[in-house]
């Protein structure tokens, strides 16, 4: 898996360079000076995350993942159900990890796209409602701090307890599972995709990849991808996404308008 997490930091610098060429050549190009600073915040943004989840790790020693696993049990407890089709299908499992760490090149991708093909306040919109499902989520993570089966449970995914009376564990792994970054990342993708048919098609596959991801990786509980969907429209309403207008059609016919390009000079994430 680190040579596909290394793509995440090619697909950052290929944005940077290109982006930079195309703001030498047209200096005052509102869209690449978007475009350049959304590259630059998420090469930021992986040292930032790094930063936290250690400063939460070290704060919180408690975990409650035997609490949220005796939710899950309500419903089969997936995530052992699906880890262990993970180990009878290596190929399926690639498949979903790759997805699972590639959502930075995604994300970026998808802004790429905003940028070039919507009114630049969308594109502000949508890369403002990214980050910030990135940065709220820390608050969160310290008052239920969760760190995924995987962790919790040494015999994962081959046996999920049978007999278990829940109480508050003490772990050294990192506490991000209440929501679930990644599956709140990939349900905000389906919903700023929507405006192309076929990003909805390669966004809703993304999105089944991530939750087969989650859980069969043993990141995460099922809960944890419940929480998720909550908190993207919790951050859909922060960022002020206002679902572009009344659609594609719309979006780039204001696009092709002179006035539109004059807009957006505020580029407040």
């Amino acid at each position: 898996m680190p040579p596909i997490a290394l793509l995440n930091l090619l697909s950052i610098g290929l944005v940077l360079i290109v982006a930079s060429i195309l703001i030498i050549r047209k200096p005052g190009d509102r869209r690449m000076e978007g475009l350049f600073l959304t590259a630059l915040l998420l090469f930021i943004m992986k040292f930032v995350d790094d930063l936290a989840l250690t400063v939460v790790n070290r704060a919180i020693s408690i975990r409650y993942d035997q609490y949220i696993f005796c939710f899950d049990r309500l419903f089969g407890s997936p995530s052992f159900a699906m880890g262990q089709l993970f180990l009878r299908l290596p190929w399926f499992r690639n498949l979903s990890l790759y997805a699972y760490v590639l959502v930075p090149s995604v994300c970026l991708a998808l802004a790429s796209a905003c940028f070039w093909q919507l009114p630049i306040r969308d594109a502000i919109c949508c890369v403002r409602t990214i980050f910030l499902s990135c940065l709220l989520a820390y608050p969160l993570y310290m008052l239920l701090p969760v760190s995924g089966p995987r962790y919790a449970f040494p015999a994962f995914p081959f046996a999920a307890p049978d007999h278990l009376v829940p109480h508050l564990v003490s772990l050294r792994a990192v506490p991000n599972g209440v929501p679930s970054v990644h599956m709140t990342l990939a349900v905000l993708i389906l919903w700023f995709a929507r405006p192309w048919k076929t990003g909805t098609v390669l966004a809703s596959i993304f999105l089944a990849l991530t939750v087969v991801a989650t859980l069969g990786s043993g990141e995460h509980y099922f809960m944890d991808l419940l929480a998720a969907v909550p908190y993207a429209l919790l951050v859909i309403y922060l960022g002020g996404y206002s679902s572009s207008a009344s659609g594609v059609n719309e979006s780039k016919a204001q696009v092709r308008e002179p006035e539109i390009r004059a807009q957006g000079t505020d580029f407040s994430f």
